[in-house]
């Protein structure tokens, strides 16, 4: 028995858990994003606003339909929606989907190997779960980002909404 081996006994147990936490990720924005594209569905519907705020609106709701879609890349038509990249530090998190999301798999691979304390590389099944923790990594930080950009635009309406009732 090695010495790292008592310290890491299931490595396929927490990489699990990691995924599990990404899913996570992605279904809480998910519940989001659906929770802002009706409220701006619904108060097109009921307050029928005209002008800007009708468009703020508007856009808001192909871009809550959109934001569902699982795609782990970045649309060519919104460039801030990818990933940025920074350089890697030492204090990145390595159960945060932004800081697991500007990672490539082979770098991920190798950060969970020396984070999880060895045993990663020994199969290809542990690399899959790595690779798909990146792939779902990139698809909650596109859909947070998404939500931020579908936020501001339902609330850049709230406050047009607002002006116009006074």
């Amino acid at each position: 028995m090695s010495i790292s081996s008592h310290l890491t006994p299931e490595p396929e147990r927490r990489l699990w858990i990691i995924l599990e936490n990404m899913r996570q990720a992605v279904e809480s924005n998910d519940r989001k994003i659906a929770a802002l594209t009706v409220f701006a569905a619904a108060e097109l519907a009921f307050f029928r606003p005209g002008g800007f705020v009708a468009f703020v609106l508007a856009v808001a709701l192909p871009l809550g339909v959109f934001a569902f879609m699982p795609l782990s890349g970045k649309p060519n038509w919104l460039p801030f929606i990818g990933t940025l990249k920074e350089t890697h530090t030492i204090d990145d998190c390595m159960i945060a989907a932004a800081d697991i999301a500007r990672y490539t798999h082979s770098e991920l691979i190798h950060r969970y190997d020396k984070y999880l304390g060895g045993g990663i590389t020994a199969t290809p099944y542990h690399e899959d779960i790595v690779g798909q923790i990146v792939v779902s990594a990139r698809i909650a930080v596109r859909k947070q980002k998404l939500f931020r950009l579908i936020g501001a635009l339902v609330g850049l309406g709230q406050l047009g909404l607002f002006f116009h009732l006074i």
